[in-house]
């Protein structure tokens, strides 16, 4: 909802303008400088390391037109005269509660995704298969926790259709915040993997976390869920609106069947809803781009959308940035990048592709330590590189911390010694690295974001050209 006047947010977040115009029309809402465009307002949010009132001389200074304050603050100085300042008693508050105010005025349909992995995929795949039938709007960028998705839900607009929003969550509770924010009406639940167990104690509480979505949905809304997960059919089971499966399996509604990775930019697949089967393909390498790509078909069959037409939309999907990127290089050599996060599923899943994709001569993962794995990080980084050198990965590179075990395992499994190395940090592996690719390797790069194992792609864009 841009451009909402100063009486809006005031009205809209139960606060006070104690200065400037209530007729001051902002373009957006901000709570971070650092990407602020000019006309914005800005919210000075508490943070867990930082707090937004700090930062409001230099909202003001690089164009913001207001700001919203807590109650106890007061400017250092003579407070701008052509600006607006708003106080509420809770920024954070009072964002949720304007969000919630646009929420309710807009009149199209939202969906919610939540899951362990793939989320990200999941929300552009389904935006880009809805596309063929409505205007649809998605969660912007990474907007998928209490402070983002506020601000997502505030780019809402009366000419969209359909809404796509991501949920994540590191702790119960907060996505049923959330969809007391959005009030979404379809939930969509991918999957459920051991990802911040360091918060979690076992993968059944992971799941009921992630229950907080279909619980959420009102009775005549509809539950998209992952018949391969049984965690995830648990879930479904328990919400009594109406239900559609996707996956493998034979009990899946929208079922994917004979898959086949032809190469780098192809995956075949036969394709299965609501009684009719194709053949499709995606330009994606991996069964679990499949499986991303389920849930869009499964609500475009909601929405009536006939099944060529979505297959027709495959052949324009796309990997998000730093999440399976094809990168070729003229010396003859390709790379995975799929830096931007990790978990134990996840890489044994992108090993399997590296492993599976024919036509290269070695396969060399490089891998970062999974964070946020608790007690059971050293034993699930173990289980990674294991299944590594089954698959006859020929080079394993583990970077940071836990995923010294990734090696250890990789090499108790037969990987040479020459072939299996550690190092701590991302810039000490990249030298290696650089030095190591040659013509026929496909190497895939994965790793959780405090990694940084984008280091390395931006260090091999340097060494390397790439091919067009």
């Amino acid at each position: 909802m841009s451009n909402l006047s100063a009486a809006e947010v005031e009205s809209g977040t139960a606060g006070a303008i104690v200065h400037g115009s209530r007729d001051t029309v902002f373009s957006n809402v901000s709570i971070d400088t650092r990407n602020l465009q000019g006309g914005e307002v800005f919210f000075a949010i508490r943070g867990p390391n930082q707090d937004g009132h700090r930062f409001i001389p230099d909202a003001l200074s690089k164009g913001a037109l207001g700001a919203v304050a807590e109650q106890g603050y007061r400017y250092p100085g003579k407070f701008p005269v052509d600006r607006v300042l708003i106080k509420v008693g809770d920024t954070h508050e009072a964002l949720k509660d304007l969000a919630l105010s646009a929420r309710r005025r807009w009149p199209g349909t939202l969906a919610a995704i939540t899951g362990s992995m793939g989320k990200t995929t999941t929300r552009e795949f389904i935006a880009h298969i809805l596309k063929s039938g409505f205007r649809v709007y998605r969660t912007p960028g990474n907007y998928n926790n209490l402070f983002g998705l506020p601000l997502a839900l505030l780019g809402l607009s009366a000419d969209q259709d359909l809404g796509i929003f991501e949920m994540g969550m590191s702790a119960r509770g907060e996505i049923a915040e959330m969809c007391r924010i959005a009030a979404p009406v379809i939930g969509i639940i991918t999957n459920v993997a051991p990802v911040h167990l360091q918060f979690f104690n076992s993968l059944e509480d992971i799941a009921q976390a992630k229950a907080e979505l279909a619980q959420a949905l009102p009775s005549d809304g509809t539950l998209i869920y992952n018949a391969d997960d049984p965690l995830v059919c648990d879930i479904a089971d328990r919400y009594a609106g109406r239900r559609i499966s996707f996956g493998f399996s034979k009990v899946a509604e929208v079922r994917a069947t004979r898959i086949e990775i032809v190469g780098l930019e192809e995956t075949r697949f036969r394709l299965s809803c609501d009684g009719e089967s194709r053949q499709a393909s995606i330009p994606l390498a991996g069964a679990h781009y499949v499986m991303n790509v389920l849930p869009g078909v499964a609500l475009g069959s909601r929405f009536n959308i006939p099944l060529p037409r979505m297959i027709e939309s495959f052949a324009t999907l796309q990997q998000a940035s730093m999440r399976g990127q094809i990168l070729r290089f003229r010396k003859g050599f390709a790379v995975i990048d799929d830096s931007y996060n990790s978990n134990p599923r996840a890489l044994m899943r992108m090993t399997e592709v590296l492993s599976g994709t024919p036509s290269f001569k070695r396969r060399i993962l490089v891998a970062g330590e999974m964070l946020e794995l608790g007690s059971s990080s050293d034993s699930l980084h173990f289980e990674c590189g294991t299944f590594a050198a089954k698959r006859g990965v020929d080079v394993v590179i583990g970077i940071q911390g836990a995923a010294r075990e990734i090696v250890r395992a990789s090499l108790e499994s037969g990987v040479p010694d020459l072939q299996a190395r550690f190092y701590p940090d991302a810039d000490s592996a990249a030298n290696f690295i650089s030095h190591e690719l040659r013509h026929g390797d496909l190497t895939l790069i994965k790793g959780s974001r405090g990694v940084h194992l984008e280091k390395i792609v931006r260090r091999l864009r340097t060494d390397f050209e790439i091919s067009e």
